[in-house]
């Protein structure tokens, strides 16, 4: 009760979702700790660790690739056993032959493979273009400002919405802001008397605590984080649907704190000077105690049942900054609450008053702010809210330098000619488009030619893609077009740039050459070898049992009169031809009376009602109920009983096929690497490994 929600306080205007992006706030992931540490001495990444053929393996080859395989990211080799590095070594070196065979078979040169090696790579190149040029960097600059919290002001005006909206007036009324309170006129009366937020305009424009993706448009925590506290930004900051004048008031380092609190609530008994002289005594008493002493008062005086019975822990025990809320659950402390939270030290005891009553506030512990345990956490957030306006910008600055022109007045009359409400689904949405205009030229790319109208009007048709005839839409269907040929033009060179992606690359390819030669040396040849299967089973056949199984016929019918009655008659007859007479006579079951309520065999797990006879362990001949059965009752006969007893080999096989492919299939293995160890050597750096790993 004595928190309010993210959304509630977090700027408490409806109109601030101009403003705002989200109200949920970021959580930082949490990691394990290390169990072991790196080396403080990690060898060259061009160590050499074995040879095989001519190719030499690396510690960096290994480590990459071992860490990648056993997704610990932030883990270095060394911190591995060295029983580990040398099991992964001579798997990596086995994988090496394999794929040097398929190179001196010149699979490498093969055209299918070629040809998907080329696919593969323009869609890890374009993702890996953008994590490179966007996302990274981004994100690090996140991680850079949230090492700090910054307390803003904010004018709020609002722009006119529509594509022929005129937005001259909200602009100069934003201009005309900025120079007043830049000519020293209080800030806060400003909001008051000129912001559109009537919510926040009643508090000076002032706002809670933020930091990097908690939930503020970008332009402005550009703008806050661009510059120093007491500063207003130079001009007014452009967003969706308003325009903002912000002044930084506050920045602080971001503070991480565990916080405790007992409420004293007002009752009939209490009233206000007794609740104060009780929360005095207390914040005495309390003001040396530990932490568990002031659990245990909490446990016996707080009025606050949710939090009382964990010791007083707010947010489930989860740390607490004033620009995130609870890393548990993103709740907010009230600001009363906050304030004298903040105002503490470790250790330290102090009072709040809010609308609930009188809290005694323990600051338990601070955390120093790690962008590692954010950093995943930052990441999806980035990706969720600024990534797809970052990549646009990217794309449209790199087309400029590559000489895109689009012609706006052929796009404004092209817009001008068509209904901006329909879409391209709509049929003959072009028809008002005449010859003329359609051999205009819609946009140029520099050396790459240009596009006229009439040829992006064919193309919208045969992609089959609505867009709205819109200046958005087209606009998108633009850069539909466009984006893969810049994107092409700055994934040429990646290989080059970036060490990883060519690595990436080669690790594909050499992933289809292994699967071909694989599939020739091996798979191909794995047949079921009989003979193998035969040895296999000699020495293992005690393990391969029938399971137990009963022949049964029945009788089911759905009243238990009936069963009780034809339980006793059955219990008469001496023979299965009586009781079958019986069954076609009388059972229920569709389909059963043609077959005289015949089963035939069946084991406990493949049938139900096998199941359910054999828990009276029946002998053959035998009557077993009437039992409840699905939705009647079965009386039973056990025609015979089949015992477990061991398997012959051709029973077997399917038991033992799996186990026989495995052991053909490292035969075939084997003898294929034998072979290749002799046309390629492989030659392990010992002393390096020992001397790396310990001997």
């Amino acid at each position: 009760m004595y928190i309010l929600s993210s959304m509630r306080l977090l700027w408490v205007a409806v109109s601030l979702s101009a403003i705002l992006v989200c109200s949920v706030t970021a959580q930082p992931s949490r990691k394990s700790p290390q169990t072991k540490s790196a080396s403080e001495h990690s060898p060259s990444p061009t160590t050499v660790l074995a040879r095989v053929g001519p190719e030499v393996v690396t510690y960096a080859d290994i480590e990459m690739t071992y860490l990648r395989n056993a997704n610990r990211k932030n883990r270095s080799l060394m911190s591995v056993p060295k029983d580990s590095v040398l099991e992964f070594l001579r798997l990596f070196t086995n994988y090496r032959l394999k794929v040097l065979d398929a190179i001196s078979r010149g699979y490498d040169k093969d055209s299918s493979i070629l040809s998907e090696v080329t696919a593969n790579r323009r869609l890890v190149a374009e993702t890996f273009l953008y994590e490179k040029r966007v996302i990274e960097p981004n994100v690090e600059i996140a991680l850079q400002r949230r090492a700090f919290e910054v307390k803003p002001a904010v004018i709020v005006i609002s722009i006119p919405q529509g594509d022929n909206a005129d937005t001259t007036a909200a602009y100069a009324k934003a201009k005309t802001c900025l120079q007043l309170v830049q000519r020293g006129e209080s800030f806060e009366q400003v909001a008051k008397d000129s912001s559109d937020d009537k919510e926040t305009a009643q508090n000076g424009g002032v706002l809670p605590y933020i930091t990097a993706l908690s939930g503020v448009v970008r332009p402005l925590e550009d703008a806050l984080f661009g510059i120093e506290p007491g500063h207003v930004y130079p001009s007014p900051i452009r967003t969706r649907f308003v325009y903002i004048i912000a002044k930084l008031l506050e920045k602080r380092p971001r503070q991480l704190v565990r916080v405790r609190h007992i409420l004293l609530a007002p009752t009939e008994e209490l009233d206000s000077a007794a609740l104060e002289r009780r929360a005095d005594s207390l914040v005495t008493a309390l003001q040396r105690a530990s932490a568990e002493q002031f659990a245990d008062a909490a446990r016996k005086f707080s009025s606050d049942k949710s939090t009382s019975a964990n010791g007083g822990l707010l947010g489930n025990g989860g740390f607490y900054c004033r620009s995130l809320g609870f890393e548990n659950d993103n709740r907010r402390l009230l600001p009363q609450f906050e304030d004298v939270l903040f105002s503490l030290r470790d250790g330290q005891v102090g009072i709040a008053r809010t609308i609930y009553g009188i809290h005694i506030v323990r600051r338990d512990t601070t955390k120093q702010y790690n962008p590692e345990e954010e950093r995943e956490n930052v990441r999806r957030l980035y990706r969720r809210y600024n990534f797809e306006d970052d990549k646009r910008a990217l794309l449209d600055a790199e087309k400029k330098k590559a000489g895109w022109l689009l012609r706006e007045h052929v796009l404004a009359s092209f817009l001008g000619l068509v209904n901006p409400t329909r879409s391209t689904r709509d049929s003959a949405w072009d028809a008002s488009i005449g010859e003329p205009l359609r051999t205009e030229v819609l946009y140029s790319f520099g050396a790459r030619g240009g596009l006229t109208l009439g040829a992006f009007i064919d193309s919208l048709k045969k992609r089959r893609e609505p867009h709205s005839l819109n200046r958005q839409g087209i606009t998108t269907a633009i850069n539909k077009i466009t984006d893969p040929l810049i994107v092409e033009q700055l994934t040429v060179t990646l290989e080059s740039q970036y060490p990883e992606f060519a690595r990436l690359v080669r690790e594909f390819r050499d992933g289809i050459l292994l699967f071909k030669v694989e599939d020739q040396e091996v798979w191909s040849k794995l047949k079921f070898d009989t003979v193998l299967a035969r040895a296999y089973y000699d020495s293992t056949q005690s393990r391969y049992r029938t399971e137990h199984a009963f022949d049964v016929s029945e009788i089911y019918v759905l009243s238990d009169s009936i069963a009780r009655e034809l339980a006793s008659k059955a219990r008469q007859t001496t023979t299965r031809e009586e009781f079958d007479r019986l069954a076609e006579e009388y059972t229920q079951r569709p389909g059963f009376r043609e077959k005289k309520g015949h089963w035939g065999k069946a084991t406990l797990k493949s049938s139900p009602l096998i199941s359910l006879v054999s828990r009276s362990n029946p002998s053959e001949g035998e009557i077993v109920g009437p039992l409840k059965f699905e939705n009647g009752y079965s009386i039973v006969r056990v025609n015979a009983v089949y015992p477990p007893r061991q398997k012959t080999f051709e029973e077997a096989i399917p038991d033992i096929a799996s186990a026989v492919q495995e052991i053909k299939q490292r035969q075939l293995t084997e003898q294929w690497l034998g072979a290749l160890r002799k046309r390629f050597p492989v030659r392990y750096e010992t002393a390096t490994i020992n001397k790396l790993f310990g001997r």
